[in-house]
């Protein structure tokens, strides 16, 4: 049995974790890293980022895209949204990335809008039933043969990950994320998943996967 969260109890949460989010992430970012290279992000793509935390895809993606792209990103906490909107402004990219707070079981966009989809370490963080109305809603806003891509925690049968769901069953506040079958949520989703790569860290497995 998984632990409930509330909505507004990860928000404040994350929150509280916003100022020195970077510090204790840091191991983090190369895996996300991969994600990105996987998602191979183009001139001129409008992209969104759900779960943009403090901002440093968001960059990347901009940087990417050039001035002919446009960078969404959608998050639950003010916080975040705060940290991210900082490094957007010293990147001097405030014209190229626009943020927005909201829940990605109900995405603020049109239909087909964009190119492609990322997040990390976030899909991780919705409880099991609502995995596929966030994956529902990905598909909505995604252009035919867009992609979505996926980083997030895996769940297998090693000890590492049986300890880890432990800690997150008993302290879910501190361990509020839970390793979880990517590929087979995005299959049930109606995803076709594509590359994929399977990194670790603190010994945990995580994988790296595009969809469309």
């Amino acid at each position: 049995m998984q632990p409930e969260i509330s909505h507004i109890g990860t928000r404040q949460n994350y929150d509280r974790l916003s100022r020195w989010y970077d510090s204790f992430s840091a191991s983090e970012r190369h895996i996300t890293e991969a994600g990105l290279q996987l998602l191979d992000a183009q001139p001129g793509e409008n992209i969104l980022e759900i779960g943009f935390g403090t901002g440093h895809a968001l960059v990347e993606l901009a940087d990417a895209v050039g001035n002919t792209g446009r960078i969404c990103g959608i998050d639950l906490s003010p916080g975040m949204f705060a940290v991210a909107n900082h490094r957007i402004r010293r990147a001097g990219m405030e014209g190229r990335i626009s943020l927005q707070l909201g829940d990605a079981t109900c995405l603020p966009f049109a239909n087909d809008h964009f190119h492609a989809v990322f997040m990390s370490f976030t899909l991780e963080l919705f409880e099991t039933v609502e995995i596929p109305p966030v994956l529902a809603e990905c598909r909505r806003v995604l252009q035919p043969g867009g992609r979505l891509g996926i980083v997030s925690l895996l769940k297998n049968d090693t000890r590492a990950v049986e300890i880890y769901e432990w800690f997150h069953m008993h302290f879910p506040v501190v361990v509020d994320c839970r390793p979880i079958f990517v590929q087979q949520v995005l299959e049930a989703a109606g995803f076709r998943t594509g590359k994929s790569e399977e990194k670790q860290l603190w010994g945990l497995p995580v994988a790296a996967v595009i969809a469309r």
